[in-house]
């Protein structure tokens, strides 16, 4: 496969003005985005708005119309996902958040959050919807099945008959709140005229295909009028209160994928419809036309849709855009940091480069976090995509190397230009190392696109590409698909570390032969002391971190300190290297002893988790930190 080589997009991402930053405390850096899944608004006061984010993002608030975003996640705890959002009819600041740990109310505007105990929700809640006129009042849906409401801001809780199906989507009719509508999972959708006490299915009309229902929308000037989408097929919308529906997807193609849907409040003939892939499209007659809405949207993949006062908002992959004249053009709001950062890696240029890589974009940063800005990734088709793995080359900072299915491709000018610098057919590498001592020589890891090139997956998963020629790794073991290389002895190319089967091995002829070298350790990456060679430490699969003086002969194992959880990810310092830094998914730890001993260290990661640390290559007394859900975080030490 070619790749073409790419302009850089010079997009500069400019983040809201920061904060000083605390020392001792990790505080999100960026770069803004996030997929934002769940969008609310105070009825009472229009300007405020929240967006729940996908992927540990946690909640962030807006209180100038969605120009500009905070979080807002202080007691949340580690989220997963935020997959709903409401707010109290009366009172702007009773907010409430669903998220994959259950149910959490905040009497604060988001300023800080408790959990609400909800019987026998341990499987999750599905929907939930405020009561947009009466205060207090909440639903919500349990997976599994039943219906839960609240009068008092969810310190009790009824629990409700409900409809014979788990319950996807939940709407209100605001002059009449006694009736509610509930899109289900399998069986369409259902009416309840006494407050939830009794249901009937009303699916007149609605093809019987139609079964999955998790999308509802409810016209508040005219509520006789709903609408609601299923996968593939719709939107319906009916103008009796559900008695009879009519399919209305002129201009949305022969299977729309609707996922969400809006009436604006301030015209019943403007209907609005987000989709995944298309954007969204606005329908001026009442839904029963449709066109794409408007132009500027950033982001294509419309999660949500919430038409509001204060105007239109798309909560989309990468953060939350407005429109304020009913979707004809958009804005994109600043600040929305909650990203899942899938590489972090820094340069020693001055000051130091950041590269962050989350899935699909490659961020970058020349002022240590404040600002950043997205390159542009080479280009390819098909099943040939990014895959992930990112690695700086040591002796050259403009040199880059990125994984491609069946290829790596490589810049020499920072990320602004890339081709293709090596081919592997039907590789899918996710681990990537360049030797320190020569930048012709990489090594990956990951498998084999087996569904493209029709060959045994166990055919090779490691390979070695030297100067254009390439090899697979393997051991002596006749079952084994390769070794993944995880260091190359910086003094020594020929000394290869490579793990597999729980046992880590060792080369010292560049991988033609291999020796097990320990399997009394089971680790996950590995580190030289920059000033001694011999001195290797690893962070381990199961818990602790392993040290060895003698070039990985014999290693001691140290967990004290550290919880029972993997180690992730290590870090030393280049100018004390007694001080090492360990993460874990859960916080991360630093010793001065050389590993012996571990503490906590720095506050601020409860609602994240921690996926890499790296320390500043020019200022040792600055760590960043990759995350699920927080982008890049930094901490500048006391």
């Amino acid at each position: 496969m070619r790749i073409v080589s790419t302009l850089a997009l010079s997009i500069l991402l400019v983040q809201p003005a920061l904060a000083a930053d605390v020392p001792g405390r990790w505080t999100r850096t960026g770069p803004d985005g996030g997929a934002v899944i769940a969008l609310a608004a105070a009825p009472s006061r229009p300007a405020t708005l929240y967006a729940g984010l996908a992927g540990g993002g946690g909640v962030f608030r807006s209180v100038d119309g969605g120009a500009s975003w905070t979080l807002a996640v202080s007691g949340l705890g580690r989220v997963v996902a935020v997959r709903g959002l409401a707010v109290d009819a009366r009172q702007p600041d009773t907010v409430y958040a669903t998220t994959e740990t259950g149910l959490f109310r905040s009497t604060s505007g988001g300023v800080s959050w408790t959990a609400v105990s909800v019987p026998e929700s341990t499987g999750g809640i599905l929907a939930m919807v405020a009561d947009p006129g009466r205060p207090g009042v909440v639903y919500i849906t349990l997976n599994g099945g039943g219906i839960r409401s609240s009068t008092d801001r969810g310190r009790t809780w009824k629990s409700l008959t409900g409809p014979p199906d788990t319950v996807r989507a939940l709407a209100i009719d605001p002059m009449t709140p006694t009736t509610l509508y509930a899109g289900t999972q399998s069986s369409g959708v259902y009416k309840s005229a006494d407050g939830g006490a009794h249901w009937k299915v009303i699916t007149r009309g609605i093809h019987p295909t139609v079964t999955l229902v998790p999308a509802l929308a409810i016209d508040p000037r005219r509520p006789q009028t709903l609408f609601l989408s299923s996968p593939g097929d719709g939107p319906y919308r009916s103008m009796d209160g559900g008695g009879h529906w009519t399919k209305v997807a002129a201009g949305l193609g022969d299977h729309p994928d609707v996922r969400s849907l809006a009436v604006d409040p301030a015209t019943s003939a403007s209907v609005f419809a987000g989709t995944p892939q298309n954007g969204v499209f606005r329908s001026v007659d009442g839904g029963s036309t449709w066109r794409p809405a408007g132009v500027g949207l950033p982001d294509r993949s419309v999660n949500a849709v919430l038409a509001a006062a204060s105007g239109l908002f798309a909560g989309t992959g990468t953060g939350v855009a407005a429109s304020r004249d009913r979707a004809r053009t958009w804005t994109i709001g600043r600040g929305i940091q909650g990203l899942s950062i899938a590489s972090l890696e820094i340069d020693t240029q001055t000051p130091p480069r950041i590269y962050a890589f989350d899935g699909a974009r490659l961020f970058k940063s020349a002022s240590r976090g404040v600002n950043w800005s997205r390159l542009t990734l080479p280009q390819a088709s098909g099943v040939f995509k990014t895959t992930g793995p990112l690695m700086i080359h040591p002796s050259d900072p403009q040199k880059i190397e990125i994984g491609f299915t069946a290829s790596i491709a490589q810049s020499t000018d920072g990320g602004h230009t890339w081709a293709e610098h090596f081919g592997a057919p039907c590789l899918l590498p996710n681990f990537l190392l360049v030797d320190p001592n020569d930048p012709e020589v990489l090594y990956t890891s990951g498998g084999l696109a087996v569904e493209v090139c029709g060959l045994d997956p166990w055919t090779c998963s490691s390979f070695k590409f030297d100067h254009g020629e390439v090899s697979c790794l393997r051991d002596s073991s006749p079952i084994s698909r390769g070794l993944p290389v995880l260091a190359v002895d910086p003094g020594a190319s020929s000394h290869l570390f490579a793990v597999n089967f729980l046992q880590l091995f060792h080369s010292a002829d560049a991988g033609a032969t291999w020796s097990v070298l320990s399997s009394e350790i089971q680790p996950t990456a590995l580190i030289f002391d920059p000033t001694d060679r011999n001195i290797i430490y690893a962070s381990l699969l199961t818990n602790g971190v392993a040290r060895s003086g003698d070039g990985g002969v014999t290693w001691q194992v140290s967990a004290a300190g550290l919880p029972a959880e993997p180690v992730r990810s290590l870090a030393i310092d280049p100018i004390h290297t007694s001080t090492l830094y360990a993460a874990t998914a859960s916080a991360v730890y630093r010793s001065t002893s050389s590993g012996a001993t571990w503490a906590p260290f720095g506050t601020g990661l409860k609602e994240v988790t921690v996926r890499r640390i790296v320390i500043d290559p020019l200022d040792p007394g600055i760590l960043y930190a990759a995350t699920v859900g927080g982008g890049v975080m930094r901490l500048r030490m006391e």
